[in-house]
């Protein structure tokens, strides 16, 4: 729970400085652009920053249980089988992850080429899918824990 717990504080700073960079990158290049060159790095760095914002963003919104959720089928069953349903739910929902965490390494291993403003490999870009999976996993393992106990 405490690893769990600080890897999405760490996350959440992380989602933080990358939105600041967007707004530093996006505002540079309208500056330069109206009165300079424009910057040839900035749309492509901002995109980056987006991608990756966002899988560690969708970590963070699992952890808080703040993903869309219908719950009109689970207020229909006792308070027991509802348990077992959120168990079910953080079960597949770790499966998914390890096998996406497995394809997303699979296919991070095969880019070779480099971003075209940026040098960069796309591999580092693409990092971001298998990163996200690792933390997901982690925090359905800890949400699966919990329900299993009966904790959360």
């Amino acid at each position: 729970m405490k690893l769990s717990d600080a890897v999405d504080r760490l996350c959440g700073v992380l989602i933080v400085i990358m939105l600041g960079l967007m707004v530093v990158f996006t505002t540079a290049q309208i500056v330069c652009r109206t009165w300079f060159t424009s910057l040839a790095w900035s749309e492509e760095a901002t995109r980056f920053l987006l991608i990756w914002s966002t899988f560690l963003g969708a970590t963070c919104v699992y952890r808080h249980g703040g993903n869309i959720a219908i719950t009109l089928v689970q207020e229909f069953f006792p308070p027991r089988i509802r348990r077992t349903l959120r168990v079910a739910v953080h079960a597949v929902c770790l499966v998914l992850f390890c096998v996406l965490f497995y394809y997303g390494v699979l296919y991070c291993n095969r880019q070779v080429r480099t971003a075209a403003a940026i040098p960069i490999q796309m591999k580092y870009i693409y990092m971001c899918l298998p990163l996200s999976m690792v933390i997901l996993a982690l925090h359905a393992a800890v949400m699966l824990w919990g329900e299993w106990k009966g904790d959360a």
